[in-house]
């Protein structure tokens, strides 16, 4: 949704080149109230995609709440310095430096947003310094802190080429040629810029910094680079969406493959869509239960830890995850995963047998029947359940009910080997029992 919306305001924002170039003269005569008419619309974009930065907290609070102290510092650093200069109103090295913390908290919003690695980080750095160079030059002449007295000037023009180049080679970083970490932060940013670089068009006549009252060559060039960084900006949505697509084919393809047993396609279809999109959990998940079916118990283990860095709170893979332990030989921490997993999603069947499963490995006979009870409560026709409750009560000497619970399985599934020879081994001990009474 949030994507969508940065879209179309992207391109609600373009139309305003049409503006620029076909209503001009319409609006001649009174140029003031047409910069003022564009220098609102602008900000309301803008103000829309601060907001759409805002909405993203409740998910910070939730899962990263160190994330959400850099966004909460961002956004008491970017309104203490706005306010500062709306309250001065004056240039000088205080303005100038008001400005540029005011940049230093937006920054610091977009970081709290999203998460950034050692790439990343070096991107945004980039990217950041560069911006800062190129909104320095119509700041510094508007507050005539060391002005040159034209935008023309050498310094100028070098302070803006240098900052632009800065600020594509950071967003080139982080986009990182495709990765999917990048795409979210390279494609607002993206947009920002451009909204940033129409919005000084129609603000440099209204401050009157080199003020004409037309639109003349400099501001044809902001207009371009609005153009272009919108238009880059709306690319990067439009393959986000394509590999969204992909992804979602990739897992359910690797999800068919599972169900039918193929578990080596089925890891080949999950490691294709992690290759689009590794923050996604539940491919992660799929992918360790694939890894623990193929016995691979170390690679489970750490696509299912992968898993919870991203959704702390996800009972399947804290269960799976459980199961994943127990096989190594380690029932308590088995049991340690699989109790949280109930805790968390008190219906879930798979939770409760990984849990019943754990407590018959400690040698805790009666806890174990107690959450194989809870199992089949919540899904009768649970097989793997059937059997082994049938193997506690058989280890505890209760043969004929063993033997009902193995009969359970056989009508879930005929001719199922294990059930039939573990039925047969009832029968038996019954019969001798029988005998020597």
């Amino acid at each position: 949704m949030r994507d969508t919306a940065v879209l179309v305001i992207g391109l609600l924002t373009a139309i305003n080149l049409l503006q620029y170039k076909y209503l001009e003269s319409t609006w001649s005569r009174n140029f003031a109230l047409y910069n003022s008419v564009l220098l609102t619309l602008l900000t309301i974009f803008m103000a829309v995609g601060l907001l759409l930065l805002v909405s993203g907290v409740p998910r910070l609070a939730a899962n990263r709440p160190r994330k959400l102290i850099l966004f909460l510092a961002g956004v008491i650093l970017a309104s203490a310095s706005i306010s500062g200069l709306l309250v001065l109103r004056q240039g000088s090295l205080s303005g100038l430096t008001l400005g540029l913390t005011a940049l230093a908290g937006l920054v610091l919003i977009i970081v709290g947003q999203f998460e950034a690695g050692t790439k990343d980080a070096l991107g945004i750095f980039l990217a950041t310094i560069g911006m800062a160079l190129v909104t320095l030059v119509p700041v510094h002449e508007a507050f005539g802190v060391f002005a040159f007295g034209d935008l023309w000037a050498a310094p100028n023009l070098a302070m803006m080429a240098g900052g632009a180049a800065l600020a594509c080679i950071g967003i080139i970083v982080v986009q990182g040629a495709g990765e999917p970490g990048g795409r979210p932060l390279a494609s607002y940013g993206l947009w920002l810029v451009g909204v940033m670089a129409l919005f000084l068009v129609p603000f440099h006549e209204a401050a009157e910094i080199n003020s004409n009252n037309v639109y003349g060559s400099v501001d044809q060039t902001l207009l371009a680079t609005g153009a272009i960084a919108i238009a880059a900006g709306a690319a990067l949505f439009l393959r986000k969406l394509w590999q969204e697509r992909e992804f979602v084919r990739l897992v359910r393809a690797g999800d068919d493959r599972y169900a039918a047993g193929d578990h080596d396609r089925a890891l080949e279809h999950y490691d294709l869509a992690l290759s689009l999109n590794p923050e996604y959990a539940e491919a992660w998940v799929h992918r360790g239960s694939a890894l623990e079916r193929r016995g691979r118990l170390e690679a489970a283990q750490k696509s299912l830890e992968r898993a919870l860095e991203l959704e702390p709170d996800d009972h399947l893979a804290l269960s799976t995850l459980s199961a994943v332990f127990r096989r190594a030989g380690n029932p308590g921490k088995a049991l340690a995963l699989a109790t949280r997993a109930c805790e968390i999603e008190p219906g879930s069947e798979v939770a409760w047998l990984n849990r019943a499963n754990a407590l018959a490995d400690l040698k805790r006979p009666e806890e174990a029947l107690e959450a194989f009870e809870r199992t089949l409560e919540l899904a009768p026709s649970y097989g793997k359940a059937w059997y082994n409750k049938g193997v506690v009560l058989m280890l505890q000497g209760r043969c004929g009910e063993a033997a009902d619970c193995f009969d359970e399985v056989l009508g879930l599934a005929p001719g199922d080997e294990r059930a039939l020879g573990m039925r047969e081994r009832c029968y038996a001990e019954l019969d001798a029992k029988d005998t020597g009474g």
